[in-house]
């Protein structure tokens, strides 16, 4: 009976962790609608989200006893800086663009992360899935050079689009290497506050910082809670129970949604190659990281066969996931 108990209970785990995942992607699916929804400045919208988020993180930190010091601040501060920028050039980029193109754009930054892994960190790197790669690619090109001639895609957009996507890869890796033994809720209570003055001059340069109109302070506060509280926080539930590989190749899904988001809220038009570019483009980033995944997994295994090198700290790196979930 005792054993019985043991596997409901880690049945019980895992199931709410596949809720969680499943609620990850959804809410990070959102937010290219929910920005074009706001008729406002990007960069407002992202520097209040950041603002916001950072006094909830840091609350909660404060709740738990803890605080964030200035060795975290050291630590944290070009991932800090990065995460700014590619949140505010992202917003930016989203309202000068279509949801499709925007999100998947976004959803390319495994094919830069995952090989940039390999070079910087060692880790794992299938060239096998280069050839998926390329398929993903194409599916891009589909996307892009399909959209409808009077819709909101623009070359402005995209431009944002792919510069996002860049800061996104070198917050990522900056992150690999710098937070070390930081856990999830210390590095958001940290990072927050430093993208958000980072953020704060281009807010300064658009001008009025403090005349977003209501719509645009509602749709603000719902991207803050959403996303960057109730979003971050069911990953690092998630994260208890179900693998970071397997929550990345999950979110594979969120171009798709994102699409059928902007359909549903904004009355978006897809035409049928950019829905042929959108499968297969997502059809090749599944299938990258899943070949990535695998062998990754092999590799750990082979790993943990052998005994430990003395005074190694196999998790004082932890992984860091590579497709975007932050937004």
């Amino acid at each position: 009976m005792t054993v019985a108990f043991g596997r409901r209970v880690a049945f019980s785990e895992r199931a709410w962790g596949t809720v969680a995942v499943v609620g990850v992607v959804i809410a990070f699916s959102l937010s290219s609608t929910l920005v074009k929804r706001a008729h406002s400045p990007g960069v407002l919208l992202a520097f209040w989200r950041l603002a916001t988020v950072s006094v909830a993180w840091n609350l909660y930190l404060r709740c738990t006893g803890r605080r964030v010091t200035m060795r975290h601040v050291r630590q944290a501060l070009i991932p800090g800086v990065f995460f700014g920028l590619n949140l505010a050039i992202f917003f930016a980029g989203a309202t000068h663009n279509s949801v499709a193109n925007a999100a998947l754009i976004g959803s390319l930054s495994p094919f830069l992360i995952v090989p940039i892994g390999a070079w910087l960190f060692s880790e794992y790197f299938d060239w096998r899935a280069l050839g998926f790669a390329l398929m993903s690619f194409v599916g891009l090109v589909i996307v892009l050079f399909s959209a409808p001639a009077r819709g909101d895609a623009s070359m402005k957009g995209n431009v944002f689009g792919f510069t996002a996507m860049l800061l996104w890869v070198c917050y990522v890796s900056s992150t690999r290497h710098f937070r070390r033994d930081m856990d999830v809720a210390t590095f958001m209570a940290t990072i927050s506050p430093i993208a958000a003055v980072a953020v704060l001059p281009l807010a300064i340069a658009n001008g009025g910082v403090f005349g977003m109109s209501s719509t645009g302070w509602t749709y603000m506060l719902i991207l803050a809670l959403l996303i960057g509280v109730a979003g971050h926080g069911l990953m690092v539930f998630a994260q208890k129970t179900i693998a970071i590989g397997t929550i990345g190749v999950s979110s594979v899904i969120q171009p798709a949604l994102a699409v059928v988001w902007s359909f549903l809220l904004l009355s978006e038009a897809v035409r049928g190659w950019q829905m042929v570019g959108i499968t297969v483009a997502i059809v090749g980033l599944g299938a990258f990281l899943v070949f990535n995944e695998r062998g990754e997994r092999f590799r750990r295994a082979e790993e943990q066969s052998q005994p430990p090198l003395v005074g190694a700290d196999p998790d004082a790196n932890g992984p860091v996931p590579g497709v975007r979930p932050v937004a």
